[in-house]
């Protein structure tokens, strides 16, 4: 763990470092995007698959 501080330490006082955390930021931002979006994907599919269940369980005597 002191390696990983010691890196955040030298990127916090280095210009690049603002950069990184930028990156950082965009990346978890996209991130949570991408978790939200497949999880509502997720919710519409999963309807779907069970109106065409109750569609083809009506259609069988």
């Amino acid at each position: 763990m002191t390696w990983f501080n010691k890196q955040i330490r030298q990127l916090a006082g280095d210009c690049r470092g603002s950069v990184f955390v930028e990156y950082l930021l965009l990346l978890t931002i996209v991130g949570i995007g991408v978790i939200a979006g497949l999880a509502t994907v997720r919710g519409s599919l999963l309807n779907e698959l069970l109106e065409l269940a109750e569609a083809i369980a009506s259609l069988t005597p």
